[in-house]
């Protein structure tokens, strides 16, 4: 009798011992605001092809670009790049296609010097990696820092879209309401549990506030932040292992915007 009782009791503390370390771990994990990385206000990113309603018959799609006032492959000079993950690919574009994980682009550039020597102003090229599906698709693109943060001046972030094989799914009208891009943290900077991680996003066609459009992140779907200002994130105490990172973009209600963009979540690891 005395053994079953003992039994008992053991059986029911393992479940209220394993929630215990659930919330002790939900309570060590911190986000606090950082500032913006400075950058100049001459950086310019377009996309020369595909223009937006261009048709390709097949699934291999180039991309082409112009950047203007950013060099791409360096590192990054600012104090930011010792206390965060850092990219060995130095700065890159990144590129989201649909409402994929970014890829990152450095590639050599076509035309690495104008006539006046100036190595600054170039024309990229890539190919997307991956084969897309019939249909309508969209591409959103902005230079990055090697730690992995958007730059967010005025003419950096640009967007098209466009078809392969047909033309089903008509005009993207998202990319004309309000709308997020995720950026960091993503599996292509190496993560460690002695160091920050980096959040970053984009925020198109709307401003974040206290009682308007806000950002809701969700860390192991139980730790919920609301973040009211656009800028980068330091989250603190994410322990070796899998973790998901969620973000949504609501409304003053605190209702998911309408959008394919405005609920995406990604998996990371913490070495």
């Amino acid at each position: 009798m005395i053994s079953l009782v003992i039994a008992s009791v053991l059986a029911m503390a393992q479940p209220i011992q394993a929630n215990k370390v659930q919330v002790d771990q939900v309570d060590t994990i911190r986000v606090l605001p950082v500032s913006r990385t400075p950058e100049s206000n001459t950086v310019v990113l377009a996309i020369a092809l595909p223009k937006n309603g261009d048709m390709r018959s097949g699934n291999r799609v180039w991309v082409q670009f112009r950047l203007d006032g950013y060099s791409l492959g360096t590192g990054s000079q600012f104090d930011r790049a010792s206390e965060v993950g850092v990219s060995k690919m130095g700065q890159t574009i990144h590129v989201v296609v649909d409402n994929h994980p970014y890829f990152a682009v450095n590639e050599p550039s076509i035309d690495p010097f104008n006539e006046d020597g100036f190595y600054y102003d170039t024309s990229y090229k890539f190919e997307i990696p991956y084969t897309l599906s019939p249909g309508m698709h969209t591409i959103r693109m902005f230079p990055a820092r090697s730690f992995g943060e958007s730059l967010k001046g005025e003419n950096v972030f640009q967007t098209a879209y466009f078809y392969v094989g047909n033309t089903s799914g008509g005009a993207p009208g998202e990319l004309n309401q309000p709308y997020i891009t995720y950026n960091e943290p993503s599996d292509q900077i190496p993560l460690k549990a002695s160091q920050p991680v980096l959040l970053d996003f984009y925020v198109k066609n709307c401003e974040l506030s206290a009682d308007g459009y806000k950002v809701l992140l969700t860390v192991d779907h139980n730790m919920k932040r609301t973040l009211t200002s656009w800028q980068p994130y330091y989250i603190y105490g994410l322990q070796k292992g899998k973790h998901t990172i969620r973000l949504e973009l609501v409304d003053y209600k605190g209702k998911v915007v309408p959008g394919p963009f405005n609920d995406v979540q990604r998996t990371i690891q913490i070495n």
